[in-house]
């Protein structure tokens, strides 16, 4: 059966501990796709110090060249406004109605599933991957499979702020993203190396 992974977020930026939930989830899932899909505005999130839509892709594509895995999907950014990762997933059924859809979650997510929108439905043809962060989750949910990560404390949110205090960020994001967000000047990294 072809096995499909999405890999979801505001990617803003995308860092180190990204690159790593991808490569450990692909080496657990082995899937025949591996999609990321960074989300237009997501609804249970604050949406401060958004950047250009463009420099997130661009920061992706980076991450997947070093990955050597993986596509970039543009549907929750195509159609703008709230994404809700159920209208996102099965569009993606949809189009491979026969595979086994995974979707890639951290543990603060996996608190709040209940909140998401048609969450019974969603589980209804979705494999949540929880991946943890901080703590391995116990379930007896079949749409929910746990990976264990090893645990890099890196978030987007203080990567933007250290940037915007010109604090280093080297080893925060891999190599290719640093030059990157140093080259555009992103999140007020005008001397941020």
């Amino acid at each position: 059966m072809e096995k499909i992974v999405v890999y979801g977020g505001q990617f803003n930026p995308i860092h180190s501990g990204h690159e790593m939930v991808a490569s450990e989830v692909n080496a657990a899932i082995q899937p025949d796709h591996f999609y990321f899909m960074p989300s237009f505005m997501s609804p249970l999130k604050k949406h401060d110090q958004l950047i250009d839509v463009k420099h997130r892709i661009k920061m992706v594509q980076l991450v997947i060249e070093n990955l050597g895995f993986g596509t970039l999907r543009l549907d929750e950014i195509e159609r703008k406004g709230q994404s809700y990762t159920y209208d996102t997933l099965k569009k993606i059924h949809q189009e491979s109605p026969d595979a086994k859809l995974y979707f890639v979650i951290g543990t603060d997510q996996y608190e709040q599933l209940d909140r998401w929108y048609q969450i019974d439905a969603l589980k209804s043809f979705v494999t949540f991957i929880v991946v943890n962060r901080g703590y391995m989750i116990q379930s007896d949910d079949t749409s929910i499979f746990p990976v264990k990560i090893p645990n890099i404390e890196v978030s987007s949110t203080e990567i933007r702020q250290r940037c915007a205090q010109q604090q280093p960020i080297h080893m925060w994001v891999p190599l290719n993203v640093e030059r990157y967000i140093l080259k555009e000047g992103l999140y007020g990294s005008n001397i941020c190396d």
